[in-house]
C-alpha cells in the first residue's frame, strides 16, 4: 500500500548515509569529514532505553559514537521489540536530528508569532496565570490533556494536586467504544493469545498499520504454524491483503455480522457449553435477543452473503478455544461509530461463547506485579478533588465513561460556559486540533481560553496556537518513568544531551508545581520516584540503568473471578442495564446512511506514521509524504475521477483537496484517507500543506454510553478539481 517502495536494502543504506550526515549538522563547526574522522577514533557505546515513536514504547538499544546517535536496534531482552523495530523505531534518530525540532522555550507574540523566552520567565508567567484563572473559577478550569505516554501519573497528579478532575486523553477518537463494551463484559479489558492463536478474526484492527510490533511478531509466527488469519474490514488493508480472507462489508455493520455469528453459534450449538454455564451470566436473555439476527438479516444489512456468515461462524467454533474476535480499536469496535459500545459487546459476547478466556490462542489477562503506590512516596497525600470533571465521564450522563473523557466537547464547553468556564488548558504528547474533530472549531476555542500551554518536541498544529510552548527533551534525550512490559521492568534514559534548551517533562511537572504553590506534592526526583515504586520487587533505577530491561516475578491471572457485578463474564449486563441501556447487545444502525450522491468518509492509519507527530520525518516522508483519497472505480467514473486527480472532498463542517486513488480496495458507499496528513503549521518544512487533514471534515459527534467520538459518522461529497 505505499506510494514509493524502497527495498529493505536502499532503505539502509539510505539510513546510514543520513545519519552520519545529521549527526555533522549537530555537530557546531565540523564538516562532514571531520566528524566522520572524530567519530571513527571514538569509542562506541550502547545504551538500553525505550522508544516513543508511537505508543507501544518497545525496548531499543542505542549505539553512540562521538555524542551522536548512529543507529537504533530492537533490544533482544525486551518483550515487544525481540530485537526488532518498525519502520517508525528506526527512524526515531531522524526525529532527534529534525531541524525543525523545538529546541527552546517559545512565547506567542501574535498569529503564528512566537518569541524566545526564558524556562525561568515562562514557569512564572504560566504559573501566575494558573493562579489568577484558580482565584476566578476555581481549580476545575484547568483542563490537562495529554496522549498517555510514561510521564502520565505525574500529569494526573499535578491536574490532581492543583484542585482539578479535569485529566484527559485520545481515548474517545480511538477506543472508548472498545473499552465500554469489554469493562462491562469482563470488568476489564483482556488481551490475545496472539502467539498461539489459530482462528483470528479482525474487525477493523489493521495489526499491519496501526502497528503494534509485538503483535505482529506472533502473529505471524500463529499464522506460520497454521492459524487463519480473517479481517473483516470495508478496505483492502494491509493486513486484509495479507490475511486469508477479506471480508469487506458495508462500513458501520460489524455489530451485525458478530450478531449473526452468535445467532449460529446458539442455534446450531456449537458454543461451549460448559465454559458458558459456569462461566458467565444471561445466556438465556443473549440467546433470545440474537434469535432475529439471522445470517439472512445480516446479509441485506452488511452486504455479505449469509453462507459467508454460516461458514465463518462453523469454522470459529471447530477452532475453539483457541478462535479470537479481536478486542481492537479505532474501526468498528473502537471509536469510529456511534454503535460501537453494541458492535464491541457482541465481540465480547461472541469471544465468550468460544470459552477463549484464559484458553491457549484465546484471551488473556495481564499478570499481577507487587508494585507500591504512590501514596508511599514523600510528602502529603493528594487533596480529594471535590468538583466534577468538566466533560460529564464518570458521571450521571456518562457513567461508563469513567476513565476515558470526552476530549472532543472541549469545543462545545468553552463556547457554553456549561457546566463551567474552562479557562485553561495543557496539552501534552498530543496534538488535539488535527486528532479531534472539526480542526477549525477547535482552533476557534484555543484563541477563547486564557491559558493555552503545549509541551511537545515539534511545533504542532495545537502548539501552534498556544500561548506558551514549552519544548520537551526527545526520548532519546531523557528520563521517565519507569515501563511495565509484561513480565518485565524497563527504563526510558537519556542516550545523548540534548541538543538545545529542552528539559524533560518530570522537570518541567516539578517546576511548575512549584511555582504554582503545590510544590510538596512533587517533593522527590524521578529516581526517588521510581525506587519508590519500584522497592517491593527488589530493584531500582540504577539497575535498570544498566540493564535496560529486568525480568521480575508476577502472579499469574485470575479468570475464576472477574470485577463484575456477578464475578463471571456478563452476555447480560447490569453496569449497561443501570447506565440505561439494554443488557445484552442489540443492533444499532449507524447514525448516518450515505447515498448516490455522497460517501461516508473513512480514517485510518499507515505503517510508517503515528498519528500527526511523524510526517516531518525526514526518512518517513519519504516513504509516505502525502495522503490519498481511496475511491471505488464505479464510483469515480460516475465522477469523471481518474487515478492522481485532484479532487474537493466536502463536509458539512469543511472541505480538503487531495489526490484521487482509485482501486476496489475500498467499498462503494465510503472514501478512505490516511490520518495525519495536511499539516497546518509553516515551520514543519517537509509536512506542511502536504496531503488533506481529515478532521477539517468530521464534525463534533458523540456516541452514547461511552462518549466515543464517532468520526466516521459522516457523509461527504467528492468532485473533481478543474
Amino acid at each position: 500500500m505505499l506510494n514509493h517502495k524502497l527495498s529493505r536494502r536502499t532503505f539502509l543504506k539510505a539510513t546510514a548515509v543520513t545519519t552520519g550526515a545529521m549527526a555533522a549538522l549537530g555537530a557546531e563547526g565540523l564538516s562532514l569529514e571531520s566528524w566522520q574522522k572524530a567519530a571513527a577514533a571514538s569509542p562506541e557505546t550502547i545504551v538500553p532505553t525505550i522508544c516513543e515513536m508511537c505508543g507501544v514504547k518497545c525496548g531499543i538499544l542505542a549505539y553512540v559514537k562521538n555524542g551522536r546517535v548512529v543507529k537504533i536496534e530492537g533490544n533482544p531482552k525486551h518483550p515487544f521489540s525481540n530485537g526488532r523495530l518498525c519502520a517508525r523505531g528506526n527512524a526515531g534518530i531522524k526525529t532527534l536530528y529534525d531541524p525543525d525540532r523545538l529546541r527552546q522555550p517559545l512565547k506567542r507574540v501574535g498569529e503564528g508569532k512566537f518569541v524566545p523566552i526564558s524556562w525561568e520567565k515562562a514557569i512564572a508567567e504560566i504559573a501566575a496565570k494558573l493562579k489568577e484563572l484558580k482565584g476566578k473559577y476555581g481549580p476545575e478550569t484547568l483542563v490537562w490533556a495529554c496522549h498517555p505516554e510514561l510521564i502520565a501519573p505525574w500529569e494526573k497528579r499535578f491536574t490532581e494536586a492543583f484542585g482539578s478532575p479535569n485529566f484527559t486523553g485520545h481515548a474517545p477518537t480511538c477506543y472508548s467504544n472498545r473499552n465500554v463494551a469489554y469493562n462491562v463484559t469482563y470488568g476489564t479489558l483482556p488481551g490475545v493469545d496472539y502467539g498461539n492463536v489459530k482462528y483470528y478474526l479482525s474487525p477493523g484492527r489493521n495489526i499491519t498499520e496501526g502497528i503494534n510490533n509485538a503483535v505482529v511478531q506472533k502473529i505471524v509466527a500463529a499464522r506460520q504454524n497454521g492459524a487463519k488469519l480473517v479481517a473483516l474490514d470495508p478496505r483492502l488493508s494491509n493486513f486484509a491483503a495479507w490475511a486469508d480472507e477479506w471480508i469487506p462489508l458495508r462500513p458501520g455493520t460489524d455489530g451485525a455480522f458478530l450478531l449473526a455469528l452468535i445467532h449460529v453459534l446458539i442455534k446450531e450449538n456449537l458454543y461451549d457449553e460448559t465454559f458458558v454455564r459456569e462461566k458467565t451470566v444471561g445466556f438465556e436473555e443473549l440467546k433470545a435477543e440474537v434469535e432475529k439476527y439471522t445470517p439472512e438479516w445480516a446479509e441485506k444489512i452488511t452486504g455479505i452473503k449469509a453462507a459467508t456468515i454460516v461458514r465463518i461462524a462453523r469454522e470459529m467454533a471447530a477452532a475453539r478455544p483457541a478462535a479470537v474476535v479481536d478486542p481492537a480499536w479505532h474501526g468498528g469496535l473502537g471509536g469510529m461509530y456511534h454503535n460501537g459500545v453494541q458492535a464491541g459487546r457482541a465481540a465480547a459476547c461472541l469471544n465468550a461463547l468460544l470459552g477463549n478466556l484464559g484458553a491457549k490462542g484465546g484471551l488473556t489477562f495481564s499478570p499481577g506485579m507487587n508494585l507500591a503506590k504512590e501514596d508511599k512516596l514523600p510528602g502529603p497525600p493528594l487533596p480529594k478533588v471535590t468538583a466534577k470533571r468538566w466533560d460529564g465521564a464518570g458521571g450521571e450522563k456518562w457513567p461508563l465513561a469513567k476513565g476515558l473523557g470526552l476530549i472532543q466537547t472541549l469545543p462545545e464547553v468553552v463556547e457554553s460556559g456549561k457546566p463551567y468556564p474552562v479557562k485553561a488548558l495543557i496539552v501534552s504528547h498530543m496534538n488535539p486540533v488535527r486528532s479531534c474533530p472539526d480542526s477549525q472549531r477547535f482552533i476557534a476555542t484555543l484563541k477563547k481560553l486564557e491559558l493555552v500551554v503545549a509541551i511537545d518536541i515539534q511545533m504542532s498544529d495545537t502548539a501552534y496556537h498556544a500561548h506558551y510552548v514549552l519544548p520537551e527533551s526527545s526520548y532519546l534525550e531523557r528520563s521517565d518513568p519507569f515501563e511495565v512490559a509484561g513480565p518485565t521492568i524497563a527504563l526510558r534514559q537519556p542516550v545523548v544531551t540534548p541538543l538545545g534548551d529542552t528539559k524533560g517533562e518530570d522537570e518541567i511537572i516539578k517546576e511548575l508545581a512549584e511555582a504554582v504553590g503545590i510544590g510538596e506534592f512533587f517533593n522527590f526526583s524521578l529516581k526517588e520516584y521510581n525506587n519508590t515504586l519500584l522497592a517491593p520487587l527488589g530493584i531500582t533505577h540504577e539497575q535498570l540503568e544498566k540493564e535496560g530491561v529486568i525480568k521480575v516475578e508476577t502472579t499469574p491471572p485470575k479468570y475464576d473471578k472477574l470485577p463484575t457485578p456477578s464475578g463471571k463474564i456478563e452476555l447480560a449486563s447490569e453496569l449497561m442495564r443501570k447506565a440505561g441501556g439494554p443488557a445484552v447487545p442489540t443492533w444499532e444502525p449507524p447514525l448516518v446512511q450515505p447515498d448516490r450522491s455522497n460517501f461516508r468518509l473513512l480514517h485510518g492509519h499507515v505503517a510508517m506514521h503515528t498519528h500527526t507527530s511523524t510526517q516531518n520525518n525526514g526518512w518517513l516522508h519519504g516513504l509516505m509524504p502525502e495522503n490519498e483519497l481511496w475511491i471505488h472505480p464505479s464510483r469515480a467514473k460516475e465522477l469523471g475521477i481518474k487515478n492522481g486527480d485532484l479532487v474537493e472532498v466536502e463536509s458539512s463542517v469543511g472541505r480538503v483537496r487531495i489526490k484521487a486513488r482509485v482501486t476496489e480496495g475500498i467499498h462503494p458507499e465510503a472514501v478512505f484517507m490516511a490520518h495525519g496528513f495536511g499539516s497546518m503549521v509553516p515551520t514543519q518544512h517537509l509536512a506542511y500543506n502536504r496531503g488533506a487533514n481529515h478532521s477539517l471534515l468530521v464534525p463534533i459527534l458523540t456516541a452514547n454510553f461511552s462518549g466515543a467520538a464517532a468520526q466516521c459518522e459522516v457523509l461527504v461529497k467528492v468532485k473533481k478539481v478543474g
